[in-house]
């Protein structure tokens, strides 16, 4: 193998690394995002704190299947 295949492997490896840790992130903050709400902070203050849109907020809580109460 030359440089460049090493170079190509390892760029598509680092890649599939940042992918693992994006998509942990986004879980991680999905759970967050879910406790706050469910606490009674607003979808609008949760926006503000995580510097998102409340759009992109109350499409995680749907997604999520999030209402206020924490049980049913």
């Amino acid at each position: 193998m030359t440089s460049e295949d090493n170079d190509l492997e390892a760029a598509a490896a680092a890649l599939r690394e940042a992918q693992a840790a994006v998509h942990a992130a986004r879980r991680q903050l999905t759970a967050a995002v879910v406790a706050a709400y469910q606490a009674g902070q607003s979808a609008a203050r949760i926006a503000e704190r995580t510097g998102t849109s409340i759009i992109e907020i109350r499409n995680l809580l749907a997604a999520a299947q999030t209402s206020r109460r924490t049980s049913r």
